[in-house]
């Protein structure tokens, strides 16, 4: 799977033989016989077994480049980081509105019990997927109160092994968006990592980081006030659907107050919130230390 305008995709988790490749490839290109004589310890190998190795070994990791002249090389940088991927325009991207409704707050302790992703395309709404989760595991009782979510609506369901290949079709391409997207990101990449052994690449978009900086005048920025102030309505507040469907709304609107910015990319929307820490941490150094009680006298 290709990481392709900062959309998600997957790389192959590292394994001993791919650690020294990179590690040999640190300094350029080496020739296939010289790269698996080094990294399998078959110095002198035949070239066609040699080509035959170095083609099992770094099958799925596109950071291993074959060129024209048979040279292999390593690309240190992630694709989701490469100036194609930071020049893209906004309206060239698609984007996977994800939530997750969980067990609780940590992977591997807690597992997903209800998985949905929007695809937003062209400032639309394209596609819902949405499945409930075997978690294989008990759900507690305030969390189920929570998202309405019970044992027995799940232990029938598919675990998350069983619906990955499906997460990952869905995800391929778009840029992963979610209303605190580093809770979702990490929970929905340790299960694929878990399910199929590789790791979740690509970019990603926090509405309530983006939320902060475009909507400052918000006493909150949970989903709840940012929908309310787009007069987006929540259907199935908790559950992956309803959540994922309102927060793809919002982005949609977020996204057209981020381009009356001037934001026409993802790096601009990075900078403007970059600009925002800024500003924030210059707020807070210019206030005066506290004053100390001295105790001395």
């Amino acid at each position: 799977m290709d990481v392709t305008y900062g959309g998600i995709g997957r790389r192959e988790q590292s394994t001993l033989l791919t650690e020294k490749a990179a590690d040999y490839l640190a300094t350029g290109p080496k020739d296939v016989v010289d790269l698996v004589g080094h990294v399998c310890n078959l110095p002198g190998a035949p070239r066609i077994v040699a080509e035959h190795m170095a083609q099992v070994i770094f099958s799925g990791r596109p950071e291993f480049v074959l060129d024209p002249g048979g040279q292999w090389s390593f690309a240190a940088r992630s694709l989701a980081n490469t100036p194609a991927v930071a020049a893209a325009t906004l309206g060239s991207l698609s984007f996977s509105v994800v939530d997750v409704e969980t067990t609780g707050g940590r992977f591997p302790l807690h597992r997903i019990t209800e998985f949905a992703a929007v695809t937003v395309r062209n400032g639309q709404i394209a596609d819902v997927y949405e499945t409930l989760v075997n978690p294989q595991r008990p759900i507690p009782p305030f969390v189920s109160r929570l998202t309405r979510i019970s044992w027995d609506m799940v232990r029938d369901k598919p675990t998350f092994r069983g619906i990955a290949s499906r997460v990952l079709e869905v995800l391929e391409g778009n840029v992963f968006v979610a209303h605190n997207a580093a809770f979702d990101f990490s929970f929905v990449a340790d299960e694929i990592r878990r399910a199929t052994g590789a790791e979740l690449v690509g970019r990603q978009l926090c509405t309530v980081k983006l939320a902060r900086q475009l909507l400052p005048q918000l006493q909150r920025r949970s989903l709840d006030y940012v929908a309310n102030y787009y007069g987006v309505e929540i259907t199935r507040r908790h559950r992956a659907g309803g959540d994922a469907l309102a927060t793809a709304h919002c982005l949609i609107r977020l996204l057209d107050d981020a381009a009356q910015r001037g934001c026409t990319s993802l790096d601009d929307i990075d900078n403007l919130m970059r600009k925002r820490k800024a500003k924030k941490k210059k707020r807070r150094s210019a206030l005066p230390s506290p004053v100390t009680r001295d105790t001395t006298a």
